[in-house]
């Protein structure tokens, strides 16, 4: 069975109760935001900022699947969005709207150079430490940072947003802050660990795959199940890391999302700079929070922006793109609160 047929099959394989929630979510997502949840103009200061992005899964895909056990326990004990989803298709989009504010003009996972304002410059203005931790950048001897996307790879520049921002490319030091998923563990042991994090697993443990037909390869985009428990196992075991760890103190919070809604991206919801019926589809995201340690579900209509809203309201970091429409894009501070 090929990897279209699979994900076709999964998603026909859904629930009654998860088509009523679907139905429900549509309705929600209807309403204005200023609807459900008002701006709360200053968040407490978090002490660290971890976000965790996983790829190509939908809602449905993991919320009930056995395959997911860590996933499903995290729902009913952290904060839950369940009316959560990416701001478009494909993957790299969606990464430079949760980094910058918008996609910036960036339709698909070519390579790309964006010359345009970026969380990185908002975070040093404010005297804010910032660490990009890319699982396998260096697999198979790699030692170009800004290496192209090539699908086969286990590392992967689409996943990276850093990369592709100009005053990333050009600046040595913020290059220097894109550096090997390993060294996150030795910043929690030593307790150097920046003050935001960003966390990108490769194509084994993101859930997407490589793009291999060998049926031997266990990192194969057609292994959908198999690639599913990896990424519970890989997202139990860092955020366990993080958790055990001296930086996991006051106010850190940890966002686990997933891009987009698994292949053929037939679930187009979402809202802002996408074209109509072309958002990025339902998918989970989940909160952990030092000081909000119990659980609490939203049926806010969020999407990526919401989240870096999220972290720029808490550091105070002023407004990019869409993050800056209070009326549309708000802080998702019902569930940090």
């Amino acid at each position: 069975m090929d990897s279209n047929t699979r994900r076709i099959y999964f998603r026909a394989s859904m629930t009654i109760a998860g088509t009523m929630l679907l139905a429900a979510v549509a309705l929600m997502a209807a309403r204005p935001l200023s609807a459900y949840v008002k701006h709360r103009p200053h968040s407490a200061s978090y002490q660290h900022v971890f976000v965790i992005m996983m790829e190509n899964t939908s809602y449905t895909s993991l919320i009930g699947n056995s395959n997911a056990p860590w996933i499903n326990s995290a729902a009913t004990t952290y904060e839950l969005a369940t009316n959560y989803t990416g701001v478009t298709h494909p993957s790299q989009p969606n990464y430079i709207a949760a980094t910058s504010g918008s996609t910036n003009g960036v339709s698909d996972d070519n390579t790309v150079t964006v010359d345009v304002p970026n969380i990185v410059d908002q975070l040093e203005v404010k005297g804010k430490t910032w660490k990009a931790y890319m699982q396998s950048i260096f697999a198979g001897g790699n030692i170009d940072k800004l290496a192209a996307s090539a699908g086969d790879q286990l590392y992967e520049r689409k996943h990276d947003p850093f990369a592709s921002y100009l005053d990333v490319q050009n600046n040595a030091a913020r290059v220097a802050n894109i550096v090997d998923f390993s060294q996150l563990h030795t910043d929690l042991v030593n307790n150097t660990v920046p003050d935001y994090a960003w966390i990108s697993p490769d194509q084994c443990n993101d859930m997407h795959g490589r793009s291999s037909f060998d049926p031997t390869d266990p990192c194969s985009e057609t292994q959908v199940q198999s690639l599913i428990t990896a990424g519970d196992s890989f997202l139990k075991a860092t955020v366990n890391d993080i958790m055990s760890s001296a930086a996991w103190s006051a106010n850190s919070i940890i966002f686990i999302a997933w891009d987009e809604s698994d292949y053929p991206f037939s679930d187009t919801s979402g809202c802002c700079d996408a074209v109509q019926g072309s958002g990025g589809g339902h998918v989970v995201t989940l909160i952990i929070s030092h000081d909000t340690p119990t659980a609490h579900t939203s049926n806010v209509a969020y999407n990526h922006y919401s989240m870096l809203a999220t972290i720029e309201d808490g550091w105070q970091l002023g407004c990019l793109g869409f993050t800056c429409d209070t009326t549309n894009v708000l802080p998702m501070s019902d569930l940090i609160s």
